[in-house]
């Protein structure tokens, strides 16, 4: 069922073959010599994003166990990043270049894309001369596995830990959204962005609850994410250019690039903050108990069985 909670299941069963699926393909992309590298390492780092979403769905009962594999993926994940993050401002870039397509004619954009892709070049280089951290990865990506095979929580709680941490994450949002409105911060956003991923994980997770009512509303919060997480990209290259200008070209060219930049970033943030206001208008607690009410209600319609587990998963535990 991929990146779906089947509702039948409960939900330390649902984790254990959720993170397992998405453990065995991230190992996959990134040890598939035959694939593209840098293909690989971007899927690799989209499914630790998602452990860690799936993560926060047992944080109250789990807080230790939750804690601890959040930064054992992020940590992973990290390893990754530098060549992705310089590729992701120049996909940032190029955006904003065909925003204003047709608008406005310069060849500002040249001069500094040409200035990203030598510090990518000097980011990947970085990395080839030190390991290119795929065994690092791997390794824990390895070591999240056996930890999660082991997850459980006493049956008689499983409810309890879904409504409580969905809540959590939804308060945390409408917190975030307040204060990003309130501050106009890069910072603000950046966290508000990073709650309303998660939500948009939690969403497609519960979908199979009520696909024709879930769907729209996880749909919504991915492209507010989407929104919000080129936004941050812009914070990123606005700090970047005001730390080492002289790097970025002609003053007059770095000059247009920061003005359209500041244009499109006011009209994401616009964009994301009316989307995030229709998401974020239930009461948390109230949101929580729908989700997990819709899910018990799916779990009595007349469905397939759960899926069983993989049975690599049961023959690890057997030798362990």
């Amino acid at each position: 069922m991929a990146y779906r909670f089947h509702p039948r299941s409960p939900l330390d069963a649902n984790l254990r073959r959720i993170a397992g699926e998405q453990i065995e393909k991230a190992i996959r992309d990134l040890t598939d010599e035959a694939g593209d590298r840098h293909e690989g390492v971007h899927e690799a780092r989209k499914r630790m994003k998602k452990l860690r979403g799936l993560l926060r769905l047992v944080r109250s009962g789990a807080p230790g166990f939750t804690a601890r594999e959040n930064v054992r993926f992020r940590d992973a994940a990290r390893l990754l990043s530098g060549v992705r993050d310089r590729t992701a401002l120049i996909e940032a870039l190029d955006g904003l270049e065909q925003r204003f397509e047709g608008e406005v004619a310069t060849e500002s954009f040249a001069v500094v894309r040409t200035a990203l892709e030598l510090k990518r070049e000097a980011a990947q280089a970085a990395l080839d001369a030190e390991g290119s951290h795929t065994a690092e990865t791997v390794a824990a990506l390895e070591e999240g596995r056996a930890a999660v095979e082991s997850f459980r929580l006493p049956a008689k709680r499983q409810d309890t830990v879904l409504r409580r941490s969905l809540r959590a994450n939804y308060a945390r949002a409408v917190a975030d959204l307040e204060l990003a409105q309130a501050s106009g911060e890069a910072a603000a956003f950046h966290d508000l962005r990073k709650r309303v991923k998660y939500l948009s994980m939690h969403l497609k997770l519960l979908e199979p609850a009520w696909p024709e009512a879930l769907a729209p509303l996880r749909a919504e919060a991915e492209q507010a994410g989407d929104e919000l997480g080129r936004d941050h990209d812009y914070s990123v290259l606005r700090a970047e250019m005001a730390a080492d200008p002289e790097s970025f070209g002609a003053r007059a060219d770095l000059d247009v690039v920061l003005a359209l930049l500041d244009r499109h970033q006011s009209e994401l943030r616009a964009s994301a903050v009316r989307r995030c206001e229709r998401l974020l208008q239930e009461k948390p607690k109230a949101f929580a108990k729908r989700l997990q009410s819709l899910l018990a209600l799916s779990a009595d319609e007349p469905s397939e069985a759960a899926p069983p587990e993989p049975p690599e998963a049961a023959r690890r535990r057997a030798e362990s």
